[in-house]
This record gives structure tokens, C-alpha cells and sequence, in this order.
């Protein structure tokens, strides 16, 4: 080795060791979620039972949603085990392992259960013994399912596509979409089913309407316009949960607004400043709804004036809010259940069901919570009350 070149790789052995020591000495300044909070408990909510369902989402960022249908569970895993679980204990009707990577479900109704794929297939499951009926290749990776309407499945790709596909055989029936953004939040909302239309959100911040015959667009409205100079700042995204109720569409958008939409025609009926890409709950008179930083709102229903905000949540991954009763669920990063008080956002009860954590939205049905963690348990909640500890598990 000659001298220059011993003295180049001096001086950047030098520069490295700097930089190494910089960082060092540099402070971690991202935020850490908010510890559990303190309260008073008022309820004391426990498990019916619980179920394991195969592996959970492993280690893929994949958000994935069981479907009640009638008296039984239909969930899957990131790794393609689709499982039909009775409401009333949790014992299991049938298993499917179909080994794939799974991004999207779980959708289906009328006889079948579907769900997406890593590489862009639909596949779908005969309801009642879970037998394979048929699999579609689509465009692109595959997101969410929505529930079947008039022998329509829908099916929302990466790419921002929407295939419409015949429930029965899979056949393609029309196809719409939207340009997707260079930069956009990882997944999409759910398609919510109304009849004769379905309703979609968008990565470019669009709330649209199609008819589910054609696959026309009925109406389109804007919730978030990119602005900033970054891609960062101009990312904007409908990625959480829609709701559809009495005549109105509510949706909240990514650095945009949450609005109440007319169904008819998509006439802003009331809108606000918001940031929020897991969606929200409707009730009688409330809206409820997670925002990006984990802070906890409840809305007036009719002009979206704000009732209450519980921040002591911040930053600890919240799922979507369900109203449960007189309380509003969500889960967490570690897998606690959190009950507020719908009047004034107050923690009342706390559960923790999977240690894996909760992404997916809980499900209310009757009297009961379903839940599924991220490790693949899956469990049935009430109140207080329940038949089994706190902390028990099965090993099913």
C-alpha cells in the first residue's frame, strides 16, 4: 500500500469514528407511546373465552380484519390458515391452510370467504367446510375485501385499483380506480357495501361512490389536497374506517378533514380540520375517532363540534374506536383493550388480550367484543362478568 493511499483510509477510518462518536452523544428524540395511565375502574372486563387462530400477522406489517357472519368468525393469518370459529365458545368448525402471504381480508358473505394475497390473488372459501372455489389473479398486491353484495365481491388493490368480481366464480365484473400517489400510508380502507353502490376511500385523499352494477362513479369528494414541499408533507390518504349511516357518509382523511357526506350525492353536509388514518365510530349523536397521534376524539354527530379528547393514549398505536354500550373499545400496541366513557372520554376498564399487541378494529355483536391480536389470538370480551380469568388462555 503506498503512502497516499494509507493516508486516504486514515482520514476516513478518522471520519467514521467522528460520526460514530456524534452519535454517540446525539439524543433520542422521538417520543415513547404514553405509559399505561392511572385510573379509577369502573368496569372490570374479562374473557369468555379464547382461541388460538394460526400465527397472527408474524412479521408482516399486514392489517388484517376478522368477519362475523351469522353465528361464527371467519379469520386468517398472514401465512394463508383461514379459520371458521363458533361465536358462542370459540370452538373451531374448519381450518384451511392455503400457504400464501396474506394482505387483505377478511371479506366475503352469501356462501364465501375471501381473502387477498401478497401476490395479488382473491381466493375464496366456501363458507360452510371452508373448501377452496376459486382464486382470481388481480393487478396488483390486494388489500381489502369488502362483504358481498348482489353476487358482487370488491376487492382493492395496492395500485389503487377496484375490481368488482362475481361472489360465485370470481369473474371479473367491471373495473374503476384512481392514480396513486408516489407516497402513501401502507394499506387501505375496507369497501363499505350500501345498496346498489359501494363506497371507497383513496390515496389521493378521495371519498367516491360507485354503482355496483357498473362500477360508475356516482359522486367523488375531496377530504385532503397535498400541500408542503416534502413527499412527506404532501402525503395524504383515506385509510381509515368508513362509516355509512341514516343517509351520511363519515370519513376522515390523512392530513386532511373529517367530514359528514350526503350518500345521495356527496354534499359536505359539515367538515373540520383532522388528521386521522384509522377511521372512526358512529352512534346516535357521537362521532369518535383515533387521530394520527393517538389522542382520542369524540365529535358532535350533526356538526362535528368537539365534545371531548382523551390524550392519555398518545402514541400507543390505537386501533379504530368501536362503541360498545355506554363505552367506546380500542386496542393497543400491547394488546390492551381500553374502556372509555362515551359522556366524557374518561378511562373506566382495561384488559389486555394479546401481548403481541391489536391492530385489528374489535367487533361488537350482541353483548360481546371479538378481538383478534396480532399473535393470533382471537377472543371473546364482555364488560365484567365473564367465564374465565382475566389472564387465562387456551391451547387450542
Amino acid at each position: 500500500m503506498n503512502i497516499a493511499r494509507a493516508l486516504r483510509l486514515f482520514v476516513l477510518l478518522l471520519a467514521a469514528a467522528l460520526l460514530a462518536g456524534c452519535g454517540m452523544f446525539q439524543r433520542d428524540t422521538t417520543e415513547p407511546p404514553a405509559p399505561l395511565p392511572d385510573f379509577e375502574a369502573k368496569i372490570a372486563p374479562s374473557t369468555v373465552w379464547d382461541r388460538n387462530t394460526g400465527s397472527g400477522t408474524g412479521r408482516y406489517y399486514v392489517h388484517l380484519e376478522p368477519m362475523l357472519h351469522e353465528d361464527a368468525l371467519y379469520v386468517t393469518d398472514a401465512d394463508g390458515q383461514v379459520t371458521a370459529v363458533a361465536l358462542e365458545d370459540g370452538r373451531p368448525r374448519w381450518s384451511t391452510d392455503l400457504d400464501v402471504a396474506v394482505t387483505g381480508g377478511v371479506g366475503g358473505g352469501e356462501g364465501i370467504v375471501a381473502i387477498g394475497t401478497a401476490k395479488g390473488e382473491a381466493i375464496a372459501l366456501d363458507m360452510e367446510s371452508g373448501e377452496l372455489l376459486w382464486r382470481r389473479q388481480l393487478s396488483s398486491e390486494v388489500m381489502a375485501l369488502s362483504t358481498v353484495q348482489q353476487n358482487r365481491l370488491i376487492a382493492r388493490t395496492n395500485d389503487g385499483r377496484v375490481h368488482a368480481l362475481d361472489a360465485g366464480t370470481g369473474e371479473p365484473a367491471w373495473l374503476a380506480g384512481r392514480t396513486t400517489p408516489a407516497l402513501s400510508l401502507r394499506g387501505v380502507s375496507q369497501p363499505v357495501m350500501v345498496p346498489g353502490r359501494v363506497v371507497v376511500g383513496f390515496d389521493n385523499g378521495r371519498v367516491v361512490v360507485l354503482g355496483l352494477s357498473r362500477g360508475n362513479a356516482l359522486w367523488e369528494t375531496v377530504l385532503a389536497m397535498p400541500s408542503g414541499r416534502s413527499e412527506l408533507e404532501r402525503m395524504v390518504d383515506v385509510d381509515g374506517h368508513i362509516e355509512v349511516r341514516d343517509g351520511r357518509v363519515y370519513a376522515v382523511a390523512y392530513q386532511g378533514r373529517v367530514a359528514a357526506l350526503s350518500l345521495s350525492d356527496g354534499r359536505t353536509l359539515w367538515d373540520r380540520e383532522f388528521s386521522s388514518y384509522r377511521g372512526l365510530a358512529v352512534s346516535d349523536d357521537q362521532i369518535f375517532i383515533t387521530d394520527a397521534e393517538d389522542h382520542v376524539w369524540a365529535l358532535d354527530r350533526e356538526g362535528g363540534a368537539t365534545l371531548w379528547q382523551q390524550d392519555q393514549l398518545r402514541l400507543r398505536r390505537l386501533t379504530p374506536p368501536v362503541v360498545f354500550g355506554d363505552h367506546v373499545v380500542l386496542g393497543d400496541y400491547q394488546g390492551y383493550l381500553h374502556w372509555l366513557d362515551r359522556e366524557d372520554g374518561s378511562l373506566v376498564g382495561r384488559l389486555q388480550v394479546d401481548s403481541s399487541g391489536v391492530m385489528a378494529r374489535p367487533i361488537v355483536h350482541e353483548d360481546r367484543l371479538y378481538v383478534l391480536g396480532q399473535g393470533g389470538r382471537l377472543a371473546a370480551v364482555v364488560p365484567e362478568g365473564g367465564r374465565r380469568g382475566r389472564w387465562a388462555a387456551t391451547n387450542d
